[in-house]
């Protein structure tokens, strides 16, 4: 049973609330690309619609009007994008320079980071505060208990091809370069191909449930895995936050400092009433007739992970701003992966590069 938690009160509605409801300084139709399939980690998104939108199966998008608690700026729908195979894997920084119809992307710090010699984007919210990801593994065939463990099993290592982490991962002596293998898509045919003969990329809050519970991997039935989330490992990402193209930031402005909080918002909302959206997103799934699915017992089981530290205020207390010295600290992590791959990135690379906070000011936070 998903619990109902408090949350901080948001600001006392009044003549001033309506005035910013009916000031058109945000676009129409609000467009937010992420970049996965609709899942619980991205709920709070789907929040500011509610549960009675409209899917589109060809385009997977979910679309329909801002609830009337979210309206600000003029805006009157909003529509979300899937991302992941629903854009080919492209990289969200590069769609959002493709369709200037999309205000909003979700990015991780890391991948800012990398694209700000090019796609610059800029972080104006956090979704979650902890990253889900993880490194998962079958302990019944690998004796893993710490990190360095994983680099003396010798095991595959299965994951999206380009991410950063794997780099931080080898340079700590966490795995070795013989034992990458980026042709991960997503799916969980080789983990179930091999019988759980590999260490595998995921997410903490859906897949270890799916695994222990729903796919049949380990001799034709589901079985327990055992993860370490990539933050444990030390490598401290925010995982998609709300971006905007760093070239339509001053132009965004006036929008951002009436939506920012209502983002924030809506994750509050979510979390002290997770059912009707959360049910919603297993709905919607289904029409979308992906490999990609939810359940009640995913969705129970992410919204504990929630509440046991993946969602968490950030130091201001707000459910809002991202850390800088967190920041500043993944990107000195991240320097010496970029040199050695040749990415460029600007001398002045920091927090400042790649997150604004400035747009947080009276967002709530979970109580």
């Amino acid at each position: 049973m998903l619990l109902a938690l408090g949350l901080v009160a948001a600001a006392c509605s009044g003549g001033g609330d309506d005035e910013a409801a009916s000031e058109t300084v945000c676009p129409t139709n609000l467009v937010i690309q992420t970049d996965w399939w609709p899942e619980i980690e991205h709920i709070g998104t789907y929040q500011l619609i509610g549960p009675n939108g409209t899917s589109d199966p060809e385009t997977f998008r979910y679309s329909g009007p801002i609830q009337e608690q979210y309206k600000v700026g003029g805006i009157e729908t909003v529509e979300i994008r899937a991302g992941g195979d629903a854009i080919s894997f492209s990289p969200v920084t590069s769609v959002m320079y493709e369709d200037s119809d999309i205000t909003l992307g979700y990015v991780n710090t890391s991948d800012a980071a990398k694209d700000a010699g090019t796609n610059a984007v800029i972080g104006v919210a956090k979704t979650l505060d902890i990253n889900p990801q993880m490194v998962m593994w079958n302990p019944g065939r690998y004796d893993i208990s710490e990190p360095a463990d994983m680099a003396a099993s010798g095991a595959r290592f299965l994951y999206f091809d380009g991410s950063t982490y794997v780099d931080f991962i080898v340079s700590s002596g966490f795995m070795t370069e013989d034992q990458l293998d980026p042709s991960y898509a997503g799916a969980p045919d080789q983990f179930i191909e091999s019988n759980g003969g590999l260490i595998q990329q995921g997410f903490a809050t859906n897949e270890i449930y799916k695994y222990e519970n729903e796919i049949e991997w380990n001799n034709g039935a589901p079985a327990d895995v055992e993860f370490f989330l990539i933050h444990d490992l030390g490598f401290e990402d925010y995982p998609a936050m709300y971006t905007v193209r760093a070239d339509r930031l001053e132009e965004l402005t006036p929008c951002l400092e009436l939506l920012v909080p209502k983002l924030a918002q809506a994750w509050v909302d979510f979390y002290a009433d997770p059912g009707p959206i959360a049910d919603a997103l297993i709905s919607l799934n289904a029409e979308y007739n992906t490999y990609w699915e939810l359940s009640t017992g995913i969705n129970d089981k992410a919204y504990e992970m929630f509440t046991d530290g993946i969602m968490a205020n950030s130091p201001d207390g707000t459910y809002c701003s991202m850390d800088e010295a967190r920041v500043n600290g993944l990107i000195d992590i991240l320097k010496p992966t970029f040199d050695n791959r040749g990415i460029q990135y600007p001398d002045d690379l920091s927090a400042a590069t790649v997150v604004d906070n400035s747009f947080c000011a009276g967002a709530p936070g979970l109580s």
